[in-house]
This record gives C-alpha cells, sequence and structure tokens, in this order.
C-alpha cells in the first residue's frame, strides 16, 4: 500500500493518500509512524477513495485498542478518511464508534464535508499523561 504524506505546520494539519489494498497492520503502521514522527497531534485528512480495504471487523478492534494505546501517552488530532466504497465506508465507521470517545476518526464520502470538517473541528483528545 503506497503511503504519501505531506505536513502543513502552519494549518496544524497531516495531508495523506492512500492507495491500492490495504490493510489493518498497515493502518496501525501508519498510526505508529505518527506517533513517531511526533504528528499524532495534527488533525489529518487521509484521501482513501483509491483503497480496498483489506480487514475484517475484528481487526478494526485492534486498530481501536492502538487508538486507545495511544492516547494514554499523546494528544490525538482529529482524523478525516474519504472513502471511495461502501465497504470502506462501513470500516471507519465501525472504527469511529468505537474509539469515539478517545478520538475522533470520521468517515466521508466527499472530500469538501470532510475539509469543512476538520476545518471547524477544534477538538483535541488530551493523553492522560497530560490530563
Amino acid at each position: 500500500m503506497p503511503i504519501t504524506c505531506s505536513v502543513d505546520r502552519a494549518r496544524q494539519r497531516l495531508f495523506t493518500a492512500v492507495e491500492g489494498t490495504v490493510t489493518h497492520l498497515e493502518v496501525m503502521a501508519h498510526w505508529e509512524k505518527k506517533r513517531d514522527d511526533n504528528c499524532l497531534h495534527l488533525s489529518e485528512l487521509i484521501d482513501a477513495t483509491q483503497v480496498a480495504v483489506a480487514f475484517s471487523a475484528a481487526e478494526v478492534l485492534q486498530i481501536a485498542q492502538l487508538l486507545r494505546d495511544l492516547v494514554r501517552r499523546n494528544a490525538l488530532g482529529p482524523t478525516a478518511i474519504v472513502t471511495g466504497d461502501d465497504v470502506s465506508y462501513g470500516m471507519i465507521l465501525m472504527l469511529e464508534i468505537l474509539v469515539e470517545d478517545v478520538c475522533d476518526v470520521r468517515p466521508f464520502c466527499d472530500p469538501g464535508e470532510a475539509e469543512e470538517w476538520l476545518n471547524a473541528h477544534p477538538r483535541l483528545f488530551a493523553s492522560a499523561q497530560e490530563g
């Protein structure tokens, strides 16, 4: 799965494009790289319109657990994921529901709506160490 990321520090935004088939391990590796790059606090717009999801509902639980673990030590900014099909949208919606108490991850079909949500979204989930 090719992932391309760029950071706009002025807007405090990470722009990510993902193509091809994506597994839950690759999704988790992306979040871990964000941690390692000290970018978890940035809002993120992910273009996943060219992605085929290759993970199960059970594997979404593993992604959710990683996000719960990350928020214990890191502030997490909101993440908008623009999907290209119903399966991807449904998987991200499931993730949103599983982590809504610790971070904001939301699926979108329209990139403009995703951008609007991020622009209007001041919420940052503080880590347990900060709070």
